[in-house]
């Protein structure tokens, strides 16, 4: 009893700013799930979800928008609309609301460090992972109709404008070089795997991941840590054997997971 009295007295001491990022955390999320899984409807939750990461910015000059919270805001922006897409995209129920609850979580801890995830590689990470699960899955689902070269322009600007935004912030000078090399990248791995587009089914349909999705995060990774360690100076041998065992794998999961014989 005196432990749970701690507990509710230490969450009554929270700033009211915290509340109200966990209020709109939930609320969020709940609209997601919500118009996310009502067919057709998923874009209207989108675009109620990114009037709410744009809160504060109605009414203000033109000018302040275009500075650097432009770059800031990105990251909740792309997930609003990467994660309300993977729930209308899902097939069970669980899995739309198991990703409304990460969804959840990630807006909290971001309310919590909203400049470590506008600026840090790793959240960069998790941020182009889900815009490649949701490309992707618009890609495989056949009732979507997304053609090759939408996906490719989808690839392409979201991988362009995340890198951008995150190595801007962090006064990178190369910003907009490397930027458009991993654009470059991106976009070509994924015009050749979608000649073979895979999408791995798991438990029943309980857990879909797009073959280009995994390949490309995991690229995201090589790409960011390869730049992070270069700037810092540590780039060792141990760190490439690092990076040569997870390409081996990448290929085996290409080899090992492609039908080369007609469609998969």
């Amino acid at each position: 009893m005196v432990a749970i009295t701690n507990q509710l007295a230490r969450l009554a001491s929270l700033p009211s700013k915290t509340w109200v990022g966990l209020g709109l955390a939930i609320i969020q999320a709940m609209l997601a799930f919500e118009l996310g899984s009502r067919s057709g409807w998923w874009w209207l939750g989108a675009l109620v979800i990114m009037a709410i990461e744009l809160r504060g910015w109605w009414g203000r000059p033109l000018v302040s928008k275009a500075k650097a919270e432009i770059w800031e805001r990105l990251p909740g922006l792309v997930m609003a609309v990467s994660i309300t897409l993977i729930i209308a995209l899902m097939l069970r129920e669980v899995s739309q609301a198991v990703v409304a609850l990460l969804y959840a979580g990630w807006l909290v801890w971001r309310d919590r460090e909203p400049h470590q995830v506008s600026t840090s590689l790793p959240a960069l990470l998790v941020v182009q992972g889900v815009m490649f699960e949701a490309i992707f899955l618009m890609a495989a689902t056949p009732t979507w109709g997304l053609p090759v070269w939408l996906t490719l322009v989808l690839v392409w600007g979201g991988s362009y404008a995340g890198v951008y935004g995150t190595l801007k912030l962090r006064g990178d000078r190369s910003a907009g070089v490397m930027a458009a090399t991993w654009g470059v990248i991106a976009t070509e791995v994924a015009w050749v795997l979608s000649l073979w587009l895979i999408t791995y089914t798991q438990q029943g349909g309980y857990v879909l991941v797009p073959q280009p999705a995994l390949i490309l995060t995991a690229l995201t990774y090589v790409f960011g840590s390869i730049l992070a360690s270069s700037r810092q100076g540590t780039l060792s041998r141990a760190r490439l054997a690092e990076y040569m065992i997870i390409a081996i794998v990448l290929i085996a999961i290409v080899l090992l997971g492609t039908s080369w014989h007609g469609n998969p």
